[in-house]
Formats: C-alpha cells, sequence, structure tokens
C-alpha cells in the first residue's frame, strides 16, 4: 500500500524507482562492466516509524525512501563507482563503510561494509549503498535483523 507520505515523495522526485534505478545501473555502468542493482521504495508502515522515531512531520527528512544498491566486485571498484555517481548525481558520501567499518550487530563476526552516498534529484533525496560481492550476503542479514529490531517491534 502506497500512503500519502510516498505519493508526496514521488512527485517532488519526478521518477520511478525502476527508471532512477536503471540510471544509477548505467552510471555504474561506465565504470564496472554489468554492475548488479538491486533497488526498493521503503515500505510505508516502516516510513511512518522512522519519521516518527526521528520526530519528524516530512518525508523529505527521510533520505531512504528510494534505496538503490550496486554490487561490484571489488572494494577498489566501489570506491571507483562512488566516485562516478558522486560526479553524476548531486549528493554527499554520508559513511564510508568500507574504510571505517560501523559498530554495532554482527554475523559471524562480520560487520556492515559498504559506501553510503546520499543524493538528490528535484530537492528529495534518496540513498545509493555501493558494496562488493563479498559483502553483501552479510549487510543483508544485518540490515534484515535490525529493521526487525528498530522498526517491527
Amino acid at each position: 500500500m502506497v500512503n500519502e507520505h510516498i505519493l508526496t515523495y514521488q512527485q517532488r522526485i519526478g521518477i520511478t524507482i525502476d527508471a532512477l534505478a536503471e540510471e544509477v545501473r548505467y552510471v555504474a555502468s561506465l565504470v564496472f562492466s554489468n554492475p548488479l542493482v538491486i533497488f526498493r521504495v521503503k515500505d510505508s508502515e516502516i516510513l511512518a516509524k522512522k519519521m516518527q522515531l526521528k520526530g519528524v512531520q516530512s518525508v523529505f527528512s527521510i533520505d531512504d525512501v528510494y534505496g538503490i544498491r550496486i554490487i561490484v566486485e571489488s572494494i577498489n571498484d566501489a570506491y571507483k563507482v562512488l566516485d562516478k555517481v558522486s560526479n553524476v548525481f548531486p549528493g554527499h558520501l554520508d559513511h564510508d563503510y568500507l574504510k571505517d567499518q560501523k559498530p554495532g550487530p554482527s554475523v559471524g563476526g562480520k560487520v556492515l561494509r559498504l559506501l553510503q552516498f546520499i543524493a538528490y534529484r528535484n530537492e528529495a533525496s534518496f540513498e545509493i549503498q555501493i558494496t562488493t560481492v563479498a559483502f553483501n550476503e552479510v549487510n543483508e542479514q544485518l540490515h534484515y535483523g535490525y529493521y526487525l529490531r528498530k522498526y517491527r517491534s
């Protein structure tokens, strides 16, 4: 179910998640042949709970209503893709969890490993994560556990 906040966001950003993910895939492919790109629109209930937890009324205070992940072969490729992405999309590197591992939960001693870039289109932010094939599985497990604890309780 798409709620009012997501509709407002989609109107401002002016592009579907599918089309935006294709743009991001094209940019990444200029550096790394055939990158895997996965994407999602934040679940309406989770979005509402995140807004409540952050104490915000505007959907535009949430950076990851649209989320796109680029999966490449190596850490070196991830930084090359980040450089290209940051030259095409206005935004900023929010976190470098490849260089500075995120403290917190782990899976088998492994922690979250990715680059988190916040990009903008029509003054609406969206998140681009860049990671490697090797780190992606652990990242998915950690992300799923985090969301269960924080937003589904």
